[in-house]
Parts: structure tokens; sequence; C-alpha cells
């Protein structure tokens, strides 16, 4: 197979990014010098190139095969048992970066991958974290990401159903920060194929969206210190709701928008 016919390929498969992504298969399948000049004409005689094509076709998304993603300023491992990390959480973890103080303990929820903890305390000094997850094998796959970034030693991990349990806290964290499910089972039968290779758990949110809001936001209200904060990833329609939310628990709300211009991250602080 060519990589011409690779982009051929996917584009067929309805692929958008189709040019980018039979490029990033060629890399990973044959170790060339990325700034190298490619032939998309020349026959790769690699099996591996073609099966990750053919993968790719099937909309397995590209992360899974290559099998890691950059994220922020690092770079992760990624499986089928963690979200994929997006660009627009980096909103929320620079807003941690730039806020929360040296040497405090901050919270990381819903954590999969461990991406939102485990960046944060790579770009702040002294601080330490707790990440939990309801999921076992996604938390061996933060556990491997804190290694790989130099910050196991400073991120304790354990697991807990958000649902029905809160994390038992030795010290009062400066934030909690989290990227729940928010999505409705309503807009998840509707979205690309990619996302149904992703868990699952990790979108869905009831009917409306919102369980873990109002399950995890008066929680979190009430263990963080007075000077700290609480930050969520939001819905691009779910504003309003988060805002109605935080006013009955009598916080005061500030929403940062993404790289779309759509909110993105609410950041919810006790009056």
């Amino acid at each position: 197979m060519t990589l011409k016919e690779a982009e051929i390929r996917l584009k067929d498969a309805g692929i958008e990014s189709y040019v980018w992504d039979a490029r990033e298969l060629y890399l990973y399948a044959t170790g060339a010098d990325r700034h190298a000049p490619i032939d998309k004409t020349r026959d790769i005689d690699v099996t591996d190139f073609s099966l990750y094509i053919e993968r790719r076709a099937s909309r397995e998304p590209l992360q899974y095969i290559i099998g890691e993603v950059y994220f922020y300023r690092e770079r992760y491992s990624v499986s089928p048992a963690v979200l994929i990390p997006r660009q627009d959480t980096e909103h929320l973890v620079d807003y941690a970066v730039k806020n929360i103080p040296e040497g405090e303990f901050f919270v990381d929820l819903c954590t999969g991958s461990g991406c939102i903890a485990i960046s944060t305390l790579k770009n702040t000094n002294g601080t330490h974290a707790l990440a939990v997850d309801v999921s076992a094998d996604a938390l061996e796959v933060a556990r491997q990401n804190a290694t790989d970034n130099s910050v196991a030693d400073r991120l304790t991990l354990s697991p807990c159903d958000l649902l029905f349990d809160f994390p038992t806290l030795d010290c009062q964290p400066y934030a909690i920060l989290s990227n729940p499910p928010y999505v409705t089972r309503e807009a998840y039968s509707e979205l690309e194929p990619e996302i149904y290779c992703e868990p699952s758990a990790a979108f869905v949110a009831g009917s409306d969206g919102m369980e873990f809001y109002e399950r995890l936001l008066p929680l979190a209200l009430g263990s963080i210190k007075p000077c700290g904060f609480v930050a969520f990833e939001i819905g691009y329609d779910q504003e309003k709701k988060i805002a109605a939310l935080a006013d009955k628990e009598g916080a005061a709300i500030e929403i940062i928008k993404d790289y779309s211009g759509n909110p993105r991250v609410a950041i919810i602080r006790p009056k």
C-alpha cells in the first residue's frame, strides 16, 4: 500500500483528517523521520502500515492505534480504558496551573488517563494531588502516565464511584478539578463513530447530563479551603444550568471559553 492509497482508503471511510491520519500512521509504522520528504507513490512494504490503515478506516481512533497523545505540555499513553484527552480540557489545566499556589494539595475527580492531575502537577511547584476514578483499568493507565511524566511521588491514585461515594481526604484541598461525564443519552447516540470506541461511562451522565455536577458540587465546595476553587469541564450548552446550580449552593461562578468560543470550564468559588 502506498501513502496515496492509504489516504484514499481513509477518505472513502469518511475520515475528514485522512491526509494527517495516513501520514501519522505511516510515521508510526515505519519510524521514518517526521521532517523527511515522503514519496506518496512508493509502496510501503511494512505489514503493520496496512493493518493500521484498516483499523483507522473502521473508525478506531488514531490515538488508540498509536497508543499516545500529546496534551498540554506532556505526552500520555492511552488505551480503550480511558477517554482520549482533548485540547479543550487544556483550558481547565491552564487555569489550575496559574491559580493553585506552590505546595498546595488538590483533587482530580474522574481522572481517566490522569492528564488533568498530572499536567497540573508537572507545571506547578511542590503541589501534590489525589486522583480518583471508578475504573481500575483507567487508574493503571494513570499510574503509568504519572511515572512516565515523573510525578508519581506526588500523586495518589484511588478507586471511587463518585455517584455513590466521595474520597476520604487526609487534608483540605485548595482545589477540586474534574472533567466528569456530562453528555446526555440522546446526544451520545448522535456522536461520531470514533466516540463509541471510548468508554461510554466517561461520557454519559443521565438524561440531562447534570447528575455528576449535582452530586459533586456540594461535596466539593464543602471540602475545599475557603480561598480555593472547584473547576469543572462543562458541555457547550450547560452554562446556564451550571450557573443555576452554583447559585443554589451560594457560590460564585466564572466561565472560561474554549478554542471555539464555547463555554467549556466553570470555575466555582465559595462566596
